[in-house]
């Protein structure tokens, strides 16, 4: 199932505070510059970035389930790198994330995120 927490925690953050970040220059609102390293959670789709049909510890996470990794994949701004603390279940439909929020650009074949997300649990979109 999910990884859970007892006690999930964290500063909601929507997709249009993080389509703020300028993507081309790296700048960004004080209010996003202000999560950096923060508890936050955010709601999105997975997309796994690991071969696993079951657990995955890495994958990004996007506004939405047509946000397709191919070509072209959705701008820096519109993807989260996320990095569980532990293996959590493939998810298929929408879902929280809760970690610590950095804002540093990560690098992938799936194409460039702005931000990356030490996730500590996932769970379900409610």
């Amino acid at each position: 199932m999910f990884s859970r927490s007892a006690a999930l925690t964290g500063v909601e953050v929507d997709w249009r505070l993080l389509g703020e970040m300028d993507y081309i220059t790296g700048k960004s609102s004080s209010e996003l510059q202000a999560l950096h390293g923060k508890g936050v959670k955010i709601p999105g789709f997975m997309v796994p970035l690991e071969d696993e049909q079951r657990d995955v510890v890495e994958f990004l996470l996007v506004p939405s389930p047509q946000a397709c990794i191919h070509v072209p994949p959705p701008p820096p701004n519109q993807m989260v790198y996320v990095k569980m603390k532990k293996g959590t279940e493939v998810a298929v439909g929408p879902i929280w994330v809760y970690g610590t929020l950095n804002l540093v650009t990560k690098k992938s074949m799936y194409g460039d995120a702005s931000f990356e997300l030490i996730g500590d649990a996932v769970e379900p979109y409610k």
